[in-house]
């Protein structure tokens, strides 16, 4: 009761204030940058406003263009326009909004051009100085004669930054079940502190065990304050100070206390990473592997190398099995040879931890060792092709799973009567987690066959406006704003929508490209899907291709490369309703002139994707 009361009282405190009319917009507003990440054309920025007459909160900045002379700490100036963040509104999306307040206390955001934004001065705070540090040694890692693969795995490794990693790599690890190496997590503290408590043996024979504790555990808190206090390494760090403290006060440990306080740490001070999948699966796994892990004495040799296969093979196994569900539920992908996987990578890793942090202190120096860029480049290509080994093995994993909130609920609860079952040996518990699997599979029966099987859907982008329809299994994919589709993006982006579809292949129409089919005909600039007749305006030919008809339409889709107005395309076609594309860089404009002339307006970036059916 009293851990509940004090997580209701931390997430009174915490939770981001709701803000007025005139606080979100008509001011001019000041804040602390504290992280700053660029892409290829635009800039993102966590700010803490500093406004005397604002309560303190943080929101999100993102600008077209970028500025790269600024820094975390920097104190910046902009007019105020401030909006409740939102999702693009797309079918079976991932709830960025509910993510930017969880994972960052993050409820207001404003996108601007970067040339209105000012830097005012420079404030720094510890957490500033940190991530500055961090860049620097980022940039000294890059600048370095290292391989740019080995330098993302180093940076993300033992700097916390896995953002450099490409989306492809990410999704390859996730594949292999192999994702936990890429992110700052309990086994690389693990493996920070076995080196530290390593190199300290010496205090051992000097009668000075605390103080190799001590020190240890210090080296740990500064760790994690170093690589921005993320879940994964507090919890780690909360666990070994519970045993360490309990080995210097000649005490028991009990992991599970521990792991129970680590989680109780985190929640006071970030209430919301409750709900952040990070959180859930790194103590999830680790209760699991505390549970189960264990080698059964049966299983157990005289040879070392042998109990050291066996118990990674197991722990392995337990950590895919009670996660299973909640990586299907927000990844779409189960790995069926994660196993495999981590008896292949683990045992490289300490070495290249280790030779990662000596490449990092000789490059902060200054120097240069020929043998550290080898080593670290070596064991990051064997990493790699492990990874494409174990992927390119049959039956090595399953794509699009879809798994709906009530059926991974309904997984953990079948999991932990399996678990009494285990401790108790009673056959009630087993009998109980028959009929819950029962109930597990007739609900994903039901919502399989409550899923439409054709439809069509305009996704919301900012980058583009992606129109797919499907058919028993096939999609077919028209960009009528891009030259090149990126299959792959296009894929990890709408996974939740192709896995819930069951949507396997997937076609991508190019300009030029006639296609008919039994229920739809696409030849850009038309298309004529499920009976609605639609154009794309704004690229290639469309303007000719009306041969002066005035046509009848029932969609007009403005793409991002329409230049025109709404009255325009009003005196060229009939059409009941004119879709403006979230990439379009007027959009209000737009949406204003066609309320004017009393049009049908749907602004994707407005009013979220379009589905049918409904």
């Amino acid at each position: 009761m009293a851990a509940i009361a004090l997580g209701w009282l931390a997430a009174v405190i915490h939770c981001p204030p709701q803000l007025s009319d005139s606080q979100l917009r008509g001011q001019v507003l000041t804040g602390r940058v504290a992280q700053l990440e660029y892409t290829d054309f635009s800039m993102r920025m966590d700010v803490d406003l500093l406004n005397s007459d604002l309560p303190p909160c943080r929101v999100l900045v993102s600008t077209r263009g970028c500025d790269y002379t600024l820094r975390a700490g920097d104190l910046v100036a902009w007019q105020g326009d401030l909006h409740e963040a939102g999702n693009l509104g797309n079918p079976d999306e991932m709830d960025y909004a509910r993510y930017l307040l969880d994972s960052k206390g993050i409820r207001y955001e404003q996108h601007l051009p970067v040339g209105r934004v000012l830097k005012v001065g420079h404030s720094p705070t510890l957490a500033t100085r940190m991530a500055e540090v961090r860049r620097q040694l980022q940039d000294k890692v890059f600048n370095s004669q290292l391989s740019p693969v080995a330098g993302q795995f180093v940076v993300a490794m033992l700097l916390g930054n896995g953002d450099l990693i490409d989306k492809s790599t990410r999704q390859a690890f996730s594949v292999a079940g192999v994702a936990h190496v890429l992110a700052l997590s309990g086994l690389h503290v693990g493996f920070i502190a076995l080196i530290i408590w390593w190199l300290l043996f010496p205090l051992d024979y000097m009668g000075m065990r605390k103080t190799r504790l001590l020190i240890t555990l210090g080296a740990i808190v500064l760790f994690a304050v170093f690589t921005g206090l993320s879940s994964s390494v507090v919890r780690a760090a909360v666990m070994t100070g519970f045993v360490f403290a309990s080995l210097i006060f000649y005490r028991r440990s009990i992991s599970l206390n521990a792991l129970a306080a680590a989680a109780l740490a985190i929640l006071v001070f970030t209430p919301s990473a409750l709900y952040s999948v990070g959180f859930q699966l790194s103590f999830i796994t680790v209760g699991a592997v505390l549970l189960f892990g264990d080698v059964p004495d049966r299983l157990k040799s005289r040879h070392r190398w042998v109990n050291a296969v066996t118990s990674t093979a197991i722990t392995s196994l337990v950590a895919m099995l009670a996660t299973v569900g909640l990586t299907a539920h927000y990844f779409h992908t189960v790995s069926l040879l994660s196993v495999l996987s981590n008896l292949l990578i683990l045992p490289v890793l300490p070495v290249f931890m280790v030779a990662g942090a000596l490449f990092l202190l000789v490059t902060a120096a200054g120097l240069h060792w020929g043998v550290l860029n080898w080593v670290l480049d070596g064991i990051c290509g064997y990493i790699n092709w492990a990874v494409s080994a174990v992927n390119a093995l049959p039956f090595s994993h399953i794509s699009g799973v879809w798994v709906t909130t009530a059926g991974a609920g309904m997984y953990f609860v079948v999991l932990a009567l399996v678990a009494l079952w285990i401790y108790r040996h009673r056959k009630d518990y087993l009998l109980a987690a028959g009929c819950c699997l029962v109930a597990l599979l007739a609900h994903s029966v039901w919502v399989d066959a409550r899923t439409p099987r054709q439809g069509m859907v305009i996704f919301n982008s900012f980058s583009s406006t992606p129109l797919l329809y499907y058919d028993n299994g096939t999609g077919y994919v028209w960009t009528p704003d891009e030259e090149e589709t990126d299959s792959a993006a296009f894929s990890r982006y709408h996974a939740g929508f192709l896995a819930h579809h069951r949507i396997d292949s997937l076609h991508f129409i190019a300009e030029g490209d006639t296609l008919r089919l039994e229920g739809a005909m696409f030849k850009p600039p038309y298309a004529y899907v499920m009976g609605r007749r639609l154009m794309a305006v704004g690229k290639g030919h469309w303007r000719q291709a009306t041969s002066g008809q005035v046509l009848e339409l029932d969609d007009i889709i403005v793409t991002k490369r329409y230049h025109g107005t709404a009255g325009k395309l009003r005196e060229l076609y009939r059409f009941e309703r004119l879709i403006v594309s979230g990439a379009c860089h007027d959009v209000p404009q737009l949406v204003h002139e066609g309320d004017s002339l009393q049009l049908r307006v749907h602004a994707l970036s407005r009013d979220g994707g379009i589905a049918w059916p409904q």
